[in-house]
């Protein structure tokens, strides 16, 4: 069937799993987060790798997002085709094809793009000159992830050298303190993370400043620190991605309410011999297999079973099965709706999602870029 088709239909008539978007919870993130950014005074870029989708990415633009963050070569391609103008790329343009990638952008729209040292700027210093344009870059700086980027202590040291290298424009540091959200659920643990990898941050960009370089931006990014790093004092811009669909990590945490996490997974049970478990259609194909943030090992939280709110957890998932445990008394046939872990790695999983309203199908949004 043309996902077309199915407008207008309601939910329980989908194919499934499938990937619900409630529009409204989508719109309220949305805003939310625009006024959140705005109260802080600082921009925002949000991370698409979240939703993967043009039409999402218009969403957050008409609510005064710059331009969007991405984090791979398709990605970047995708927003470009879609008619995004302003992208930066997150991540090390390491190898041929994504130095490829960055100057074929370049010349396409304003691209940034993202790097953490002398080896992998100097590959696109190099293409940028033989292009005969200038690439705006960001340095990435180690707030304390433990992940890609320079220690703050060598990052002056590394901009001098990056910023000297022709075909190349030092526009900014950034960072991704993703650390916040391993503090788990306590928000005074959640807050102090975040103000340090802001200050981090904004230390870093003082000193090379004070080196004599100049810098536009001063970048932090996760839905976890939204509310922390962006009000350090200094900080330009934030990227949060997941506060878009929300998922259940975000839950578990408490960086968001239930209420807040417009992502789900249709699912229909399709076993009850075993009792429970029961079996469902959702595995870790239709769910990824993305960790919890609960600790147990489950790959999905079940909210709905035919529309009534219930409790259970999607234990574990072979391919197209899922092991669905403390949901009650299940019949085959059974519609039910599963919250993700992770809405970034579920999203990647589809070709589609399903923007949904009152239980009606508004619209079918193609997943753009997967890898």
């Amino acid at each position: 069937m043309n996902p077309a088709e199915l407008v207008g239909s309601s939910i329980d008539e989908l194919p499934t799993p499938a990937v619900l978007i409630d529009l409204p919870t989508l719109r309220g993130n949305i805003a939310r987060m625009s006024e959140l950014a705005a109260g802080f005074g600082v921009a925002l870029r949000p991370h698409w790798k979240t939703t993967k989708s043009a039409e999402v990415a218009r969403l957050q633009l008409a609510a005064g997002a710059v331009g969007l963050t991405a984090a791979t070569a398709a990605e970047v391609e995708a927003l470009i085709d879609a008619g995004i103008t302003d992208v930066f790329w997150a991540y090390p343009p390491v190898g041929p094809h994504r130095v490829r990638t960055a100057i074929n952008a370049a010349q396409r729209a304003r691209l940034i793009v993202g790097l953490d040292s002398m080896a992998s700027a100097e590959p696109l210093a190099q293409a940028a000159v033989a292009a005969g344009i200038e690439v705006e870059v960001r340095l990435e700086v180690d707030s304390g992830l433990g992940r890609s980027g320079v220690d703050p202590d060598a990052a002056a040291a590394v901009a001098a050298e990056i910023a000297a290298l022709p075909g190349l424009r030092l526009e900014g540091v950034f960072t991704h303190e993703g650390q916040v959200q391993g503090v788990g659920a306590d928000p005074r643990r959640r807050i102090e993370a975040g103000t340090l990898a802001g200050e981090c941050v904004v230390q870093v960009a003082e000193a090379i400043r004070a080196a004599g370089l100049s810098l536009t931006s001063v970048s932090v990014g996760s839905t976890a620190g939204a509310r922390s790093a962006p009000g350090v004092a200094g900080v330009t811009e934030a990227r949060p991605g997941t506060y878009a669909y929300g998922d259940q990590n975000q839950v578990a945490i408490g960086t968001i309410d239930p209420s807040e996490a417009a992502m789900t997974v249709l699912s229909r049970v399709i076993s009850v011999e075993r009792g429970d478990p029961a079996m469902v259609d959702a595995g870790i194909k239709g769910m990824s297999s993305d960790g919890s943030m609960h600790g147990d090992g489950r790959i999905g939280t079940l909210c709905t079973v035919n529309g009534a709110e219930t409790d259970g957890i999607l234990s574990t998932g072979h391919e197209e099965h899922g092991f669905l445990t403390g949901a009650g008394d299940l019949r085959v046939g059974d519609l039910l709706r599963i919250r993700p872990n992770h809405a970034c790695g579920l999203t990647n999983m589809h070709t589609q999602v399903f923007a949904v309203e009152d239980g009606v199908v508004k619209e079918v949004w193609p997943v753009l870029g997967r890898h």
